[in-house]
């Protein structure tokens, strides 16, 4: 017989509006509190970044607008997360509890204020997500796989090394046996699409920068080597790992009566953690934005390891990892100042 707090300890808690207020009103506190330091303002275009997100950012507006877009952003991409697992139903009753976790994880960031080109980025990728999910075992689905590889290559506009996602987008899709060689192709050119129309910009311009530019960021490897490593700065991320490969051995071990394709649907979910985390050494310049993109699969199995976990270990758990993100996040602003 499951003992009576069962009811509450498994899910309960973090649909209870005086826990969710609170969490919230903790990540609005960090945002404020990034914005009185203004941590990461102004927001400057670097030689790494593509000419698109360069020229956004010569024309940001003032402080607080720009903060304020950093949030709307960042609300937006919890949302199309949210709506995206609702939608394909990945981690069932825990729509609130990604939620909350996608908005903790890039608020208890400093790296992430008040905004990065990932922050558009991930609409991208989310959305190319779901059309990945969306061909589950349907080899004929070339508009899907023309669309994911169509809002990724928009998204490269921003960020050029979200390129990098469409080898594992093409493993998900052998994965999902979906790949074949006409899903292939169209996924090829849904990236083409847009940069056969980049090419014509720059024919018209006369200006290949825009073209060749990003695909020298692009190759320019340089790893993230472990001498630049700041355990301070590591300790929230090493934290997110930590939850995730829980998440992740629990996926791998559990038997939950979970179907083939949610298995199949959580372990790429896995992989795409540990694809992001991967880029993370292999440039030096722009770590960050690829732990931001690992955001994205760890809150989904962060709460799919919450949700289906029972007891009060795994409550504790979440209340000792929510407070110690927060720690982390006030000794990196003490640092700081």
């Amino acid at each position: 017989m499951v003992p009576p707090y069962y009811s509450y300890y498994r899910r309960r808690y973090f649909e209870k509006p005086l826990f969710i207020g609170t969490l919230l009103a903790v990540c609005l506190a960090c945002w404020m509190a990034s914005f009185f330091l203004s941590v990461g303002y102004p927001v400057y275009g670097e030689t790494t970044d593509t000419p698109l997100w360069n020229f956004i950012c010569a024309h940001l507006p003032g402080k607080v607008a720009t903060y304020l877009i950093g949030l709307v952003l960042m609300i937006g991409g919890a949302f199309l997360l949210n709506k995206t697992n609702y939608e394909l139903t990945l981690i069932p009753g825990s729509a609130r509890l990604i939620f909350l976790l996608y908005i903790l994880f890039i608020s208890t960031n400093p790296d992430f204020f008040p905004f990065k080109s990932t922050s558009l980025g991930v609409f991208c990728l989310i959305g190319a997500m779901y059309q990945l999910f969306t061909s589950y075992h349907d080899p004929e689905s070339r508009e899907k796989a023309y669309s994911a590889a169509l809002l990724m290559g928009i998204g490269s506009l921003l960020w050029i090394h979200l390129l990098w996602f469409l080898p594992l987008f093409w493993m998900g899709m052998y994965r999902f046996r979906s790949l074949t060689p006409r899903t292939f192709a169209a996924s090829l050119l849904g990236v083409l699409t847009v940069y056969w129309l980049l090419f014509g910009w720059c024919v018209w311009q006369r200006d290949f920068s825009f073209l060749t530019g990003p695909i020298g960021i692009l190759v320019d490897i340089r790893p993230f080597m472990a001498d630049g490593i700041v355990l301070r700065d590591w300790m929230g991320i090493l934290l997110i790992i930590a939850l995730t490969l829980a998440a992740s051995v629990r996926i791998i071990l559990g038997d939950e009566g979970n179907s083939l394709r949610s298995r199949q649907s959580l372990s790429f979910l896995v992989l795409m953690f540990v694809w992001a985390l991967g880029l993370y050494f292999l440039y030096e310049e722009t770590p960050e934005e690829f732990i931001e993109t690992a955001c994205i699969p760890a809150s989904l199995l962060i709460s799919h390891l919450f949700s289906v976990s029972r007891g009060k270990f795994m409550f504790y758990l979440f209340i000792v990892s929510n407070l110690a993100l927060v720690f982390i996040f006030c000794n990196r602003l003490w640092n700081f100042l």
